[in-house]
């Protein structure tokens, strides 16, 4: 009886192991051209054929900092296209993320700054600018606010509906409201905007969003509560608005922090937390909440893992991809490291069907192609393949 004890467990031993080679295996490191200068930014673009990528270029003494996009075709991992984009942007702008998304017939590039004004809508065939506006029009007239920091108004996340030529857009003020913008490809510019109230924009994990839905008729808006004491508040945390006239049309009150979301089939959502969880509580994890009842749905986690900040889904794909990170913090309760790796689970499951390699630090963002083929994170490209 106990050498077949032994023989047992040496075949689950097995079993164990070729489960976790096959689950590794999935997640295939891609890549990109080699190119001079830091990325900053990227995009899929709609037909899952092209990556957009912006890379800050530190310059000379006399030539400044540059910020190149490039094209990337993904099947053959050639570059297709480069140019030299945003033009006089302000130096202390240029390692800051860069937010990017093509228009759903592939024609343009909407590319925002985080922290600038501007938005710039380039043409894709030529990546030339062909409309850029700020926001505010009064945005030059910023103040500083102290030696070394400067009055923050600008963009800090960026949306486009998938099947019509529809973008949105949150602004942050410091010392003002927030706002929703939403702007149209077609005719180059905003056509109704609205204010979020004061609030918080940053938490040292990650930021508040917006998701269109894929009509463009609603915009979903993630929160953060005004003020630091205890208790914190949470009332209207997850907002859904009509992107037309601007008015709120049903909200939900979470009891925690949220970041990326994303607007799924009949008005359910999901989202991503962006506050560390006490020492004894629960690992966070992706959640699906009801807009309709208000209250959480399923829910995407991985076992002994926080899933947080970064949030991406594919419709066709039927995927969501994560990060799934060991968050190590100090007495204090900040956080100093927070490495880990990029998870897919299966949407109608709930199952854990692929993770890549060990990352060393935190992925901010995340980004699935609409054909949930590939998965792009701060630094590094992946291609899903399915396990054998």
């Amino acid at each position: 009886m106990k050498r077949i004890g032994v023989v047992w467990l040496g075949i689950l031993a097995c079993l164990f192991a070729v489960q976790m080679a096959s689950a590794t295996n999935v997640m295939n490191s891609v890549a990109l051209p080699s190119a001079e200068g830091k990325l900053v930014g990227s995009a899929f673009s709609s037909d899952s054929s092209r990556l957009a990528v912006v890379r800050n270029v530190a310059g000379s003494e006399t030539s400044g900092q540059r910020h190149v996009l490039q094209i990337v075709d993904l099947k053959s991992g050639r570059e297709l296209a480069h140019a030299d984009v945003l033009n006089g942007e302000a130096s202390y702008l240029a390692s800051s993320a860069h937010f990017i998304a093509y228009s759903p017939d592939d024609r343009y590039l909407l590319l925002a700054t985080s922290g600038s004004d501007v938005l710039s809508i380039l043409d894709v065939g030529s990546l030339q600018t062909v409309k850029r506006f700020a926001l505010h029009p009064d945005a030059e007239s910023r103040i500083s606010l102290g030696e070394g920091h400067r009055y923050f108004r600008g963009v800090v996340s960026l949306a486009v509906a998938s099947k019509t030529g529809i973008f949105g857009v949150v602004t942050h003020d410091e010392l003002r409201d927030n706002e929703v913008f939403i702007g149209s490809f077609a005719s180059g510019q905003i056509i109704k905007s609205w204010s979020l109230g004061r609030g918080y924009a940053y938490t040292e994990l990650g930021h508040i969003s917006l998701s269109l839905s894929d009509d463009g008729i609603r915009i979903a808006v993630s929160v953060l509560p005004y003020g630091n004491s205890l208790p914190k508040g949470f009332n209207n945390n997850l907002r859904l608005y009509n992107s037309g006239n601007g008015e709120m049309v049903k909200s939900i009150q979470t009891d925690d922090w949220l970041g990326q979301i994303m607007i799924l089939p009949g008005e359910n959502i999901l989202a991503s937390r962006i506050d560390t969880p006490g020492l004894f509580s629960k690992k966070t994890c992706i959640e699906e909440w009801s807009f309709n009842t208000g209250t959480l749905g399923s829910q995407f986690c991985d076992k002994g893992r926080n899933v947080s900040v970064a949030l991406a889904v594919s419709l066709v794909a039927g995927r969501v991809v994560g990060f799934a990170a060991q968050i190590h913090k100090s007495f204090e309760g900040n956080v100093y490291a927070a490495s880990g790796r990029v998870d897919v689970w299966d949407m109608k499951s709930g199952k854990l069907i692929a993770s890549s390699d060990e990352i060393p630090r935190l992925g901010s963002y995340i980004q699935i192609s609409a054909s949930g083929e590939w998965v792009m994170t701060d630094q590094a490209l992946f291609q899903f393949s399915p396990a054998p």
